[in-house]
């Protein structure tokens, strides 16, 4: 019986990319499932006995005190995303501080009003100073974030803050893991989408010459979604003291490697055409995952490879 069965579960942003997965993840293990949909998508999953689907605005205090009613684990995905295009254009960068850190705190401050018992809060890399090697978790705050993280780094900075003061100030238990770019089914495969739904949608065509943003170099750490759920709801049920935990795969791609690989599975090989006039981010982001696998045991379980095909499948599938 997994620890989540019978369990009141609520998952807030259900119809991102990581609610879908988390959704499909706990109704499998037989909890009981309220899911937050607001207006722009929809939650594409069969009816399920176990599922209550509940479309509100979670930027309204309100409304976060009536999902949180009868519920005994959050797990807080609700989300405002832009790619590398829309992070680095004024008004987008405005709004990736506003709503994620409106829609943070109000979920935060609503689950300690209702004594919710325990809140799973996924955290991100951009908030780690700007260097090249594995980042481990109690370098978070040692410098500033890379200078086009700033807005983002420090908004997610704040908001562990008041978790570690609710954690300590009250009776609800967090579990946060920080993780690097994830990718999967149901990601945001339109001009908001982050490199590999962009680049999917590039190969899915069958551009040649193939146009990459950068010089190609750019090293990230991609991890799978149905990974990233499994690492938070290992650390809310093992270890929810606030303190947080990379969550990736601890390996490195460069975004040459990937377009590889993602035309390589489209079955063709195109020229590259890099184009260092676009937008790129930081250079390199690794994360050192040595806490979560030492202290808890967990690892990725999917390989870069293995998680494109079932992305692609299923973007060829849905489009």
């Amino acid at each position: 019986m997994s620890f989540y069965t019978g369990k009141n579960v609520l998952v807030t942003g259900a119809a991102g990319i990581t609610g879908h997965a988390a959704v499909k993840r706990l109704l499998a293990e037989g909890a009981k499932v309220r899911a937050t949909v607001h207006n722009n998508r929809g939650l594409k999953i069969q009816p399920h006995p176990n599922l209550e689907v509940v479309k509100c605005d979670l930027m309204k205090h309100e409304d976060c005190m009536i999902v949180l009613q009868n519920i005994d684990v959050v797990f807080n995905f609700v989300a405002f995303i832009r790619g590398a295009k829309g992070q680095t254009e004024y008004s987008n960068a405005l709004d990736l501080v506003r709503n994620n850190l409106f829609t943070s705190i109000n979920m935060i401050d609503a689950a300690v009003r209702s004594k919710t018992p325990l809140f799973g809060f996924i955290g991100s890399s951009t908030m780690y100073p700007d260097v090249s090697h594995p980042v481990n978790e109690d370098e978070a705050y040692n410098s500033e974030p890379h200078k086009l993280y700033r807005g983002v780094g420090w908004m997610k900075r704040y908001v562990e803050q008041v978790i570690r003061y609710y954690q300590d100030i009250s009776s609800t238990k967090f579990g946060v893991v920080r993780t690097t770019a994830i990718y999967g089914p149901h990601d945001a495969f339109n001009e908001n989408g982050h490199a590999i739904p962009q680049l999917i949608l590039k190969a899915d065509t069958g551009m040649n010459p193939f146009e990459v943003w950068g010089d190609g170099t750019q090293t990230r750490d991609f991890i799978y979604v149905d990974d990233v759920v499994d690492a938070v709801m290992t650390v809310v049920e093992k270890a929810p003291t606030g303190r947080p935990y990379n969550a990736s795969t601890g390996k490195g791609t460069t975004v040459t490697e990937l377009v590889e690989t993602i035309t390589d599975i489209y079955g063709y090989k195109p020229e590259f055409n890099y184009d260092t006039t676009k937008p790129t981010m930081i250079p390199v982001r690794l994360v050192d995952v040595s806490r979560i696998k030492n202290e808890l045991g967990w690892e990725a379980k999917t390989s870069l490879r293995e998680g494109l095909e079932k992305t692609i499948e299923w973007y060829k599938n849905n489009k």
